[in-house]
């Protein structure tokens, strides 16, 4: 897929000019028409008119975008600041958009439909070959709204995608489409024509304990595990009442989530704790079904930096033989704060295994959408938490 590429940031602290900044820089590096903008912020710059004012300078351009903790490019994480791609394609290379609004009232399944519907009635029957997805990341059904995505997708077909994220006050995400800026909502971008790329999804926390298995769930609520109250395997192994866990939360979170057994991969599939109930339920960011195996993690600052370096190659594999035009990266929020100011050794990672002047775009978020790449499961989407998720885009 023939695209032009153009990459800008800014860390001005007024809205205005950071849109300014980043724009202007962005159109220094791309040359003919610009038909897609894809924009992260850090949540400080989320506010209604910074989507009217990218447009206003841009035009007629596509924009597809959100909130983010830090914005991540190739010039450095910014915990303040505004990244901005412009792509410009070729005749008969295109990517549509499409939003749905009041996700929670809808449902996350009926949304995630909604959109998928949207997404194919634009191209009328033409070739598809990825779709990008973002959502509001305190929607608690995200794992729904991929299966309705996929009901009309088709179940094989590769979606990747982020939900954005805030400050870690979990109060407001946000989203931005074309000129306007929305809470409660997920938007898309469906990709047509032949287009070349690599995705690698890791995360790098390991098993403890025993197998477990859950008893007693509903969507991402889970009540009983091992026929005991689900909150018990974190107080057997912490040795402390659910009412001290629930005052570490954030912390036992990120170090100790849940990993749930896919036979035939190599990683577990991991669900963070939103919450613990009165009655010993925990709510996880992303459904836990009944009957699901699975084990209490760990992860540490060296297993992630080497999962990362594992996404990376794997993405690269899948490319071999093309040129790397352009990566997007959507990261574990959790991961973040786990690596504190070893985050950007991430960055560098990446930076390393592509062409240095690869462009590079992404965020950091409350939840990864991917496909996961073994044989039994290969097309199908999941929910994940704590995954480095990076998409290469290959000439």
């Amino acid at each position: 897929m023939p695209v032009e590429v153009g990459i800008g940031t800014s860390t001005e602290r007024e809205p205005l000019h950071a849109v300014k900044e980043a724009v202007e820089q962005a159109r220094k590096t791309i040359g003919g028409n610009i038909n897609l903008a894809i924009v992260f912020s850090s949540i400080d710059l989320s506010y209604q008119g910074l989507p009217l004012a990218i447009s206003n300078i841009l035009g007629p351009v596509a924009i597809v975008g959100c909130s983010s903790l830090a914005v991540i490019s190739g010039q450095g994480i910014f915990k303040h600041g505004l990244a901005i791609m412009l792509l410009g394609f070729s005749d008969g290379d295109y990517a549509k958009t499409a939003c749905v609004k009041d996700v929670r009232q809808k449902g996350s399944l009926a949304a995630g439909e909604e959109l998928a519907e949207q997404l194919l009635a634009q191209l009328s029957g033409a070739p598809r070959n990825l779709s990008l997805i973002f959502s509001d990341g305190l929607i608690e059904s995200g794992s729904e709204l991929i299966t309705g995505l996929q009901e009309k997708l088709g179940s094989s077909f590769p979606l990747v995608g982020a939900s954005a994220s805030d400050n870690l006050s979990f109060k407001n995400t946000y989203l931005y489409f074309q000129r306007d800026m929305y809470s409660d909502a997920v938007c898309g971008i469906i990709w047509g024509q032949k287009l070349t790329f690599g995705l690698g999804v890791h995360h790098g926390w390991e098993p403890l304990g025993k197998p477990r298995y859950i008893t007693k769930s509903h969507g991402n609520i889970v009540t009983e595990i091992d026929g005991q109250p689900a909150v018990k395997i974190y107080e057997d192994y912490f040795a402390k009442k659910s009412a001290k866990l629930k005052k570490e939360l954030k912390r036992i979170s990120i170090l100790y989530p849940i990993g749930i057994y896919l036979p035939g991969e190599e990683e577990y599939l991991l669900r963070n704790i939103f919450a613990i109930e009165d009655d010993g339920s925990i709510i996880f960011q992303g459904n836990v079904s009944e009957g699901s195996q699975i084990r209490l993690m760990i992860g540490t600052k060296e297993s992630c930096l080497e999962a990362t370096q594992r996404a990376l190659d794997e993405a690269k594999k899948q490319i071999m033989g093309h040129r790397p035009r352009f990566a997007l990266v959507f990261d574990s929020a959790s991961r973040f704060m786990l690596l504190g100011r070893r985050a950007v050794r991430e960055l560098e990672i990446i930076k390393a295994g592509l062409n240095q002047d690869t462009p590079i775009i992404g965020l950091y978020t409350y939840g990864e959408q991917a496909p996961l790449r073994a044989l039994n499961y290969l097309g199908k989407t999941y929910f994940h938490n704590q995954t480095i998720t990076i998409l290469v885009i290959g000439d």
